[in-house]
């Protein structure tokens, strides 16, 4: 009986050992199912030599098959759909008719990587995909904030839209200056969460609440719980927005209604400046970050020359690329309905390319002019928001503000350059004495400390929000310089 007993409690014993020694995560490598699901970045070679940032965002099911769309960060080319996609023990084959694209891969688990073969437009381009491993976010509020929060509906009345945010103030025991933050372009909720998976509104009303400010985020219209239709709002869209917004919170207990200052981000300092010349003694001060001092033509052409450089174009190229953008602009401020315009557009495009065939592989922002559907690609582009911002004129608002006006420029940005849009901003404001112009060292668009200065760094970045640039901000509400 003993024995038996004894017997039973080894074989036991040996089958603990064997199930732990399988599972001992020490043993367990991942393999490619495990792995492939999330964002691989590399570069591609295009037939003249220029490097090509390609990004593909893989969902792989276990067992089963996956999706995949792919990014072109370097000419503002996000979400695109695969044709079709295959992913079978690693191999991968994703197609897309309309870019005239095949991509063939072999994922490997140990690195992570995948190695393959870019082919479009009769180049084959040999690529090393890597996985963008994401640091951990850090400035990210917990579950349990050191503050209040409260969320806060109101309506746009000449809009007739309902409007959605939440109001962060530090406790319910004074009354604190308010912060408004205004979104840069494009449709984002109240965080102004983007591509790069950051949340930089939420880290500033986190940030501004441990020092005694206020701060409300709106959702974008037609975005979280606003109501309207965001695709085609324009400049003056977002101000009325924020003018509903002050109209709102004049009576709240907790907010020092003489103490109002708007952070404008982007486009969003445009319609900050705005409603500062629409309200001049409802709001205090008035915060630009990477916001345009040019008009929107200019900014468009900079843009483009500082985005070509960082991928080292030939100043020749960028000269071409401009140019033709130039010339696109013109087309769209003569105006005219879309059925006028787009087909003026097309015939530009199509003369310069006869001209010049190169630029379909030298150029991609090029090819989209000759991709099928072209037409639908234009109209797609000509949203109200883009014919009132190529319109705007900054220095007509920025000269006539009357607030105190902190100005901030990153010197990293390639959407907006900062020495270049800092300079122009000095021009236009060279009456007023009561504005501070900086441009912060070593910080990309969304004033993040970066290195390579690409959009696909930021997602990788662990950083939302540089602190020094937060600091100079609350230094710049609290003690006025």
């Amino acid at each position: 009986m003993f024995l038996r007993v004894f017997l039973a409690a080894v074989f036991s014993l040996l089958c603990w050992l064997n199930i732990a020694a399988q599972t001992d995560p020490a043993t367990m490598l991942p393999t490619v199912d495990s792995v492939l699901s999330g964002a691989w970045s590399g570069d591609v070679t295009t037939v003249s030599g220029l490097r090509n940032r390609v990004i593909i965002h893989i969902s792989a099911y276990v067992n089963g098959p996956c999706d995949a769309t792919w990014d072109n960060p370097n000419s503002g080319y996000f979400g695109n759909q695969f044709s079709s996609v295959s992913c079978s023990d690693g191999k991968l084959l994703f197609t897309s008719v309309n870019d005239d694209l095949v991509f063939e891969g072999q994922a490997s688990a140990q690195p992570p990587t995948i190695t393959g073969v870019w082919k479009q437009r009769k180049t084959n381009s040999p690529v090393v995909l890597k996985k963008i491993i994401i640091q951990e976010r850090t400035q990210e509020p917990g579950q349990a904030p050191p503050y209040i929060t409260s969320e806060i509906r109101f309506p746009n009345r000449p809009a007739g839209i309902m409007l959605a945010g939440e109001l962060t103030f530090p406790d319910t025991l004074g009354r604190y200056p308010l912060v408004i933050l205004a979104g840069d372009r494009g449709q984002t909720d109240r965080n102004a969460r983007g591509s790069s998976g950051h949340a930089p509104y939420l880290v500033l009303a986190s940030l501004f609440a441990q020092k005694n400010i206020a701060t409300l985020r709106i959702d974008d219209r037609g975005v979280g719980q606003s109501t309207g239709t965001g695709d085609v709002t324009s400049i003056d869209d977002e101000a009325s927005d924020m003018s509903a917004a002050l109209e709102r919170i004049r009576t709240h207990p907790h907010i020092d209604t003489s103490r109002i200052v708007i952070i404008g981000h982007g486009e969003g300092g445009l319609a900050a400046a705005v409603v500062a010349n629409r309200y001049p003694d409802r709001v205090s001060r008035v915060v630009f970050m990477s916001t345009p001092a040019m008009d929107g033509r200019n900014t468009l052409l900079t843009q483009i020359a500082a985005r070509e450089r960082l991928r080292e174009t030939d100043e020749e190229l960028i000269s071409v690329a401009t140019g033709m953008v130039d010339q696109w602009c013109t087309t769209v401020l003569l105006g005219g309905v879309d059925s006028v315009v787009v087909p003026r557009i097309l015939e530009l495009a199509d003369s310069i390319i006869d001209e010049r065939p190169d630029l379909l592989v030298r150029y991609p922002m090029a090819a989209q002019f000759k991709r099928a559907g072209r037409e639908a690609y234009i109209t797609s582009s000509l949203l109200p928001w883009l014919r009132s911002y190529l319109w705007y004129q900054p220095s007509e608002y920025f000269s006539a503000m009357r607030q105190p006006l902190l100005a901030l420029y990153a010197e990293r940005d390639t959407e907006i350059p900062g020495e270049e849009h800092a300079a122009a901003l000095r021009k236009t404001s060279s009456q007023r004495t009561r504005t501070v112009i900086e441009v912060i060292k070593d910080v990309n668009h969304m004033f993040q400390t970066c290195d390579e200065c690409t959009d696909e760094e930021m997602s990788r970045l662990g950083e939302t929000v540089n602190p020094e640039v937060v600091k100079r901000i609350v230094k710049w509400i609290l003690q006025g310089s």
